[in-house]
């Protein structure tokens, strides 16, 4: 049973209303977290401002989702998980990669372009990033996309947090 209540836009400061409707959207993937954390609208807002960070990261949506389902599937989270897979599979990313993560098999058996983000982000997450897997990742997209990359998963493995903290992944 989560912790906190879901808050109600009603019970919103107006001048966060817009902010609230923005992070509590289908597409966020993080609704009932960003209500949960509107218990506090200040802190609300400053993870909004994350939010924000990681959907203006020059990473294609398809990576940023698996970097999500990764980091869902490595926190044993269902609120991510149920949360990041539909949007995951409608930026594209392929069955097999979902049902790999979902598994826990992957990167084993994913293409190595699909690999590579899931084993990155469980090095960041693991606190073990192999400089063989910097390179790998800066040749693909630079060190601003690697740090757009650890950022992303640092984001979410945050939110996973938070949403043990308020019991939003208790059945």
């Amino acid at each position: 049973m989560p912790r906190l209540d879901l808050t109600p836009e009603t019970q919103v400061p107006p001048d966060m209303q817009p902010r609230y409707a923005q992070v509590t959207a289908a597409q966020s993937g993080l609704a009932d977290t960003f209500r949960a954390l509107f218990a506090n609208p200040h802190v609300a807002n400053g993870l909004a401002g994350l939010d924000e960070l990681v959907g203006q990261c020059d990473l294609e949506p398809w990576i940023t989702y698996t970097v999500a389902l990764a980091v869902a599937h490595e926190q044993d989270s269902a609120n991510l998980w149920n949360a990041f897979e539909p949007l995951a599979r409608e930026a594209g990313v392929r069955d097999a990669v979902v049902d790999a993560i979902a598994a826990g098999t992957a990167p084993r058996g994913l293409l190595p372009k699909e690999g590579i983000w899931v084993h990155f982000a469980l090095e960041v997450l693991r606190n073990k990033v192999r400089d063989s897997t910097w390179q790998a990742v800066t040749h693909l997209v630079g060190d601003a996309g690697a740090v757009s990359l650890a950022f992303t998963a640092c984001y979410y493995e945050m939110m996973g947090r938070l949403n043990n903290s308020f019991g939003l992944d208790t059945s």
